[in-house]
């Protein structure tokens, strides 16, 4: 009898530790996304829809938090583990005191169109009309902002009418309040619908900017490494999974964003496949270019240095490891 219970008794025990390990075996992580918009989130909700974050050890609670500073708000507030946000949220967080860190990234450029009524015929031309802007600090504010600063223009020399978000700011174009505006892929597609036309192409100026990054904090790096390894893991594959199946790429992203115009998802599509990062390397420059905009107003950023915001270990160990080639069939070459 003594026997029987014994090895009942071993046996509850084998069972419990199986449970155990398998309970432990995935890490529950809350991910937000900043914009339901075809495009710069897409990656992130791919790796859901396709199992890459399963594949990985990770149970992703994808939550939508609509804006960048929200969603480093709630980071820093400890709600979430990461978020996808634009990397002038992520930098303002860490100089406001946030422990905020970017561990990869997706768009490394800035993907907006400066678009305009008919009577503006050159970028040139720009200089002392009327433009309907964003928040300064967004994404949309530091676009104009560069692309004007591209063509010689300061941005005293334009009239700034703060007015919001795209939809608003293309309507203020199109009734005539302002003279111009800067949009991404869904702003250009609804302007030139009525007769307003593109006068910048930013993604083609390839100015470096941080766009859409992977932000944790430094907690997290530093008490689980490997979450945060395999959320770079997991993102990585999303961007080869969005670059290489356009139809079920455009599947998921008509998920996320409720039935939008299939022709705007495509189009953003197209667009993405050639803004996504393959190697999801943060863009230093950029970062760099952003600090000496903004410490024109903000004396932080004028004593910042853009390597303080970056965690690089990740990406730069995916490369090491090949991780990159193999997915994208290169031959491997070590890097230091």
């Amino acid at each position: 009898m003594n026997k029987m219970m014994a090895l009942i008794g071993s046996l509850l025990l084998l069972s419990l530790c199986a449970f155990r390990v398998n309970s432990y075996a995935v890490d529950k992580v809350r991910f937000a996304y900043i914009s339901d918009s075809p495009g710069s989130s897409a990656p992130y909700w791919v790796a859901k829809e396709a199992g890459l974050y399963k594949k990985h050890g990770l149970d992703v609670e994808l939550i939508f938090i609509n804006g960048s500073t929200r969603g480093i708000q709630s980071l820093v507030a400890g709600d979430i583990e990461f978020v996808g946000a634009v990397g002038t949220s992520a930098m303002n967080g860490a100089m406001a005191g946030g422990d905020v860190v970017i561990v990869d990234s997706l768009v490394n450029t800035l993907p907006y169109y400066i678009i305009s009524n008919p009577n503006i015929k050159s970028p040139e031309d720009l200089k002392g009309r009327a433009a309907a802007t964003h928040i300064p600090g967004t994404s949309a504010d530091f676009a104009l902002r560069l692309a004007l600063r591209k063509y010689g223009i300061d941005y005293r020399d334009i009239k700034a009418v703060m007015v919001g978000g795209a939809t608003a700011r293309v309507a203020a174009v199109m009734n005539g309040q302002v003279d111009f505006t800067m949009v991404t892929d869904s702003g250009k597609i609804q302007g030139e619908k009525t007769g307003l036309k593109v006068i910048i192409d930013m993604a083609k100026l390839k100015i470096p900017f941080q766009f859409t990054c992977t932000v944790a904090s430094g907690k997290l790096i530093h008490e689980q490494p490997k979450v945060v390894e395999a959320m770079a893991k997991a993102v990585a594959e999303a961007v080869h999974f969005f670059k290489n199946n356009k139809n079920a790429t455009i599947r998921i992203m008509a998920k996320y964003t409720r039935g939008l115009n299939p022709k705007v998802i495509e189009g953003s599509w197209v667009a993405y496949n050639e803004l996504l990062e393959e190697d999801t390397q943060p863009t230093l420059e950029g970062l760099k270019d952003t600090l000496a905009v903004q410490a024109s107003w903000d004396p932080k950023a004028a004593k910042a240095k853009a390597e303080d915001f970056v965690d690089l270990r990740f990406v730069n160990n995916l490369k090491r490891q090949g991780f990159f080639d193999n997915l994208y069939g290169r031959s491997h070459m070590s890097r230091n």
